[in-house]
């Protein structure tokens, strides 16, 4: 199996995981005159399996609202994929009970934690979900920490990118990130 076609392979089982919206069979549109705009971009996703097998430096999660979709083809009409994809995952969910301390407490020294305040252009499907804007926690090196996997983990053809904002008294955890699949 070449690296391409590895890559596409790992592409291809994290669609499935976002829910195969960005997948659609040839069979699936013949005969329809028009196809709809992907709108899949907007539905709000509860699963917590996909951000666990993406994040487990995270821990345990729960109560998870957040958003997958390809950056490049939201809100246009649904088409074969091309052979790279840039997959946006962003969304909030809970830790552990006490996770957030835990974790700014232990910080290595290189992991200086700041308080933040989450971004203003909040996707308006997930501002619902957030319960306070202010008093977020965020490291650079945390979020290098969060997304480094074991080379045998990660699918080949695979980068990623991202922001990890803490908030200490929900235990909750926002995030931005973009996996590029090439």
């Amino acid at each position: 199996m070449t690296g391409r076609q590895s890559g596409a392979t790992g592409r291809r089982r994290f669609l499935a995981l976002l829910g195969g919206a960005a997948l659609v069979p040839l069979g699936a549109t013949a005969g329809c005159a028009e196809l709809r705009p992907n709108e899949d971009h907007l539905r709000v996703r509860t699963g917590i399996e996909p951000l666990r097998e993406r994040f487990p430096a995270l821990g345990e999660l729960s109560d998870a609202h957040w958003l997958g979709y390809d950056l490049d083809e939201a809100g246009k009409r649904q088409t074969i994929p091309g052979p790279d994809s840039r997959i946006r995952l962003v969304g909030v969910a809970r830790l552990a009970a006490g996770a957030v301390a835990a974790t700014l407490a232990a910080a290595p020294a290189g992991e200086r934690f700041e308080t933040v305040a989450l971004p203003a252009d909040l996707p308006a499907p997930l501002a619902k979900h957030v319960p306070d804007r202010a008093g977020w926690r965020a490291s650079t090196a945390y979020d290098l920490r969060v997304l480094a996997r074991e080379p045998s983990q990660s699918p080949s053809g695979e980068e990623a990118e991202g922001r990890f904002l803490l908030h200490e008294k929900d235990d909750r955890v926002w995030f931005d990130t973009v996996f590029l699949y090439t």
